[in-house]
């Protein structure tokens, strides 16, 4: 009778530590947002880029964002390289270039270089209409975030 508990014993134990470590190769990896800066724009859309990255990254279900970077399996760092705006037959439309690093938290290797191109056309403010361009840009750069391993 004392072996089948045994075994009993450690079978749950056993399947208990499968479960656990599968669940934890669930887990989708943390990324923090790293540096950001912007060659055109200024330290305003810098802060901008950051609070884009925060908001697509927080939106997913695929990464999860952290703010602490020891925690962290990814760091992403990102410039704003390209904020043009020009007036066009219906009002005016601005467009947004982003180049984006994720590299891993420790030892920062780079995983993957990403871009994201976007457009906001409308007779609105410009400075609205840079920061939808800029988001729009950031959620297409970070389309493939989930794919790097």
């Amino acid at each position: 009778m004392r072996r089948t508990w045994s075994g009993a014993i450690a079978l749950v134990m056993s399947w208990s530590v499968f479960v656990a470590a599968h669940a934890a190769g669930d887990a989708p990896p943390t990324i923090a947002v790293g540096e950001t800066a912007a060659r055109e724009g200024g330290p305003a859309i810098a802060g901008a880029l950051g609070d884009a990255l925060s908001e697509e990254i927080a939106a997913r279900r695929d990464v999860r964002l952290t703010e602490d970077t020891r925690r962290a399996r990814w760091v992403v760092r990102g410039s704003v390289v390209q904020l043009d705006e020009h007036a066009v037959a219906d009002g005016l439309e601005v467009r947004c270039e982003v180049s984006l690093i994720v590299a891993d938290a420790r030892g920062g290797s780079v995983r993957a270089m990403l871009q994201g191109r976007a457009g906001a056309r409308g007779v609105d403010d410009p400075e609205r209409l840079a920061r939808a361009a800029l988001q729009a840009a950031v959620r297409g750069a970070l389309r493939p975030i989930a794919n790097i391993r």
